[in-house]
């Protein structure tokens, strides 16, 4: 009875969906239309979202898990202000990963798969008769945050699942809306380079030298070398920002170097660095992680040494792992090296600010 219950809710889930769907954008009465739009609380754009299959404890209807995360991603893909993580793409990932697909997924798993998979919130949940009654309980988790949500609808037992199956795509849809902000983290977080910039203000800086070697790791055995290296672009940018003397060198001549890994004698560095008084030096590499429906993961990790020219020693050693998704592997990749880029280059300012006096105030003379 359950099983042919669902499998009825599915297909008349994805009939309906352009009715359901105007139906939860049709203002409130009483409201203009032209207002309509202030008054309900609409996620960010593009907002990702993978559906999990549920755990389900049914006796007569073994895959009602299944069916319930089918369910709900026919009906909320006809909403706006999602874009739903393909299932058929979802399972082979992370079968490929060796990931836990179903049920009510522990909160640092859900966290690894929405990295994987470049999903910012994720939905879980299971399906359980308790007593006389059928109950469902959804989870949201923020994959960057590690924030919860939670809802849980039920009936009776012998009452229509698919109905069941609507309400909680229906409280789903209100709650992502409403609440879908808070559990993603802000992209318009508090950014640390102006008051970098304010520190470093007036002191005497160093003239730096930057040279980061990069590569793209395909599945083909030999890697691509990018023309421009993502890394070293966006710590240059960071530098020039906060007024230091960027030495453009030539990356070609100096790339062999800065693979060597004894930069202890400033006797043997190259001539092209002789205006450099601090040498910023590193390797860097993205690679494909994975494919998800149209969507491409890839994972980037960049490791760097800052250098006093004066006496070769390290000042300064750093790497940072980031990952990045986009509908291009090249792209996806850039995105990734240009994040961990950015970590490190706020980390070697960070360390300048520390390293290097400020500039003296002048003392205000007394007064008699």
């Amino acid at each position: 009875m359950i099983e042919r219950h669902v499998i009825f809710a599915i297909v008349f889930s994805l009939l309906c969906i352009p009715a359901w769907a105007g139906e939860q954008t049709a203002p409130p009465a009483g409201i203009p239309a032209s207002q309509a739009a202030t008054t309900q609380p609409v996620p960010r754009p593009g907002i990702t979202v993978a559906i999990l299959d549920f755990a389900a404890t049914s006796v007569g209807n073994p895959d009602l898990g299944i069916q319930i995360g089918e369910a709900l991603t026919a009906i909320l893909s006809g909403e706006q202000g999602f874009t739903l993580v393909d299932r058929a793409g979802l399972t082979r990932a992370l079968q490929e990963h060796e990931l836990n697909l179903t049920g009510a997924v522990d909160d640092a798993t859900a966290i690894r798969i929405g990295k994987l998979i470049g999903a910012r919130i994720l939905v879980t949940g299971k399906a359980f008769p308790l007593g006389q009654r059928l109950y469902i309980t959804a989870k949201m988790i923020g994959t960057e945050t590690s924030l919860v949500e939670g809802l849980l609808v039920k009936s009776d037992i012998e009452g229509d699942v698919g109905d069941l199956i609507v309400e909680l795509a229906t409280q789903l849809s209100d709650r992502l809306r409403a609440a879908g902000p808070k559990l993603v983290a802000s992209d318009d977080a508090i950014d640390p380079l102006p008051a970098l910039v304010r520190r470093l203000s007036g002191r005497k800086l160093p003239s730096v030298a930057v040279i980061v070697t990069e590569e793209h790791m395909r599945q083909q055995p030999a890697p691509v070398q990018p023309i421009d290296p993502a890394v070293e672009t966006e710590i240059k940018a960071l530098l020039q920002a906060c007024g230091f003397d960027v030495v453009d060198v030539p990356q070609n001549e100096l790339a062999d170097w800065a693979r060597l890994t004894a930069k202890d004698d400033p006797q043997g560095w190259p001539r092209s660095l002789h205006r450099a008084d601090v040498v910023v030096t590193g390797e860097a590499f993205s690679e494909f992680a994975a494919r998800i429906g149209n969507l491409v993961s890839c994972s980037a990790r960049a490791e760097i040494n800052v250098i006093t020219r004066a006496d070769g020693k390290i000042v300064l050693a750093d790497r940072q792992t980031t990952r990045a998704v986009d509908l291009s592997e090249n792209i996806a990749g850039k995105k990734a090296l240009e994040k961990a880029g950015r970590a490190l280059g706020i980390r070697i300012l960070e360390h300048f600010a520390a390293a290097f006096p400020e500039p003296a105030t002048q003392a205000t003379p007394a007064q008699h």
